[in-house]
């Protein structure tokens, strides 16, 4: 993963140096196809399911490879209760029926898998999530670089009593708003202050569901999830989005992503990149009429 970095970076330095206008026949090695997981169990009824692949090279556009020889259980270790994963089209699933949750707020949970005779484990609590009180509108002319359009925000107040983390994402008519980015919040702010611990939200947060260039019309449905994660949780998904983002001038060096599935074997060199975690959630929707 550190030669994948390295050659990201070769790339990042290129490109400020583009106006020479030379060509540049850059030859990337495959490298190593690393495995990840992508694992996110949630307080919602229904269906659960864990992805487990593996990564292809910078360049290739071609789908990760599923991984499907796996056994994987989740333990919910406050109950003493293990649930199987069993693969099926393309994820490991586990459904315990219609309006049955697996996942309940303030329990903790263990993710593990048993693969090529090596057992790795993580676990997460799930922690509890603020609702969304109400999501409100308005319509503005176009001024400046914002287009006309109608400007939604969304209303919540940060549970009092200890340090909360949040998880928020806005969907347009069903699908991920794309225009707009996810954001992260500790107790309603950006920053860990106990100033913020039980009051409403912060305006940018809340006014971050719209995107300027490209903001609701009429008939648009507004939705807004919000998902309360762990400590851990977030500064992983914190770094994640920094690798992400990373770039211009003034980048950072890139490093490795974190990830917390470890092998029970002490000398093991094995690893299984990704992240496990738990989730609750609360969404409310509001049509744009």
């Amino acid at each position: 993963m550190k030669k994948l970095s390295l050659y990201i970076i070769a790339i990042v330095s290129a490109g400020l140096f583009a106006s020479c206008e030379k060509v540049i026949d850059l030859k990337v090695p495959a490298g190593e196809p690393v495995p990840y997981i992508d694992a996110w169990i949630t307080n919602k009824p229904g269906e659960q399911l864990i992805k487990f692949q593996r990564a292809v090279g910078y360049l290739d556009n071609s789908t990760p490879p599923v991984i499907d020889d796996a056994q994987m259980t989740l333990t919910d270790i406050t109950l003493n209760k293990t649930y199987n994963f069993n693969f099926s089209n393309g994820a490991y699933r586990h459904n315990p029926g219609a309006g049955v949750a697996i996942g309940v707020i303030g329990h903790e949970y263990k993710l593990t898998i048993n693969w090529q005779g090596e057992v790795f484990e993580a676990t997460d609590k799930l922690n509890r999530v603020a609702p969304v009180d109400s999501i409100t509108y308005e319509y503005k002319e176009e001024k400046g670089d914002e287009k006309k359009g109608y400007y939604a925000k969304f209303y919540a107040v940060d549970l009092r009593g200890q340090t909360d983390y949040y998880w928020i994402r806005t969907y347009l008519n069903g699908s991920l708003n794309q225009n707009v980015n996810e954001m992260w919040s500790i107790d309603g702010a950006y920053y860990d202050d106990a100033n913020s611990d039980g009051f409403n939200f912060i305006v940018p947060l809340r006014e971050g569901i719209t995107s300027g260039k490209k903001p609701y019309q009429k008939g648009d449905v507004v939705k807004v999830v919000m998902r309360g994660i762990s400590k851990e949780d977030h500064k992983f998904i914190n770094m994640l989005t920094e690798q992400l983002s990373n770039g211009g001038l003034f980048a950072k060096v890139l490093a490795n992503v974190p990830y917390n599935m470890k092998s029970n074997k002490a000398d093991s060199k094995n690893k299984i990149l990704g992240w496990f975690g738990t989730v609750s959630e609360t969404e409310l929707s509001e049509i744009i009429e």
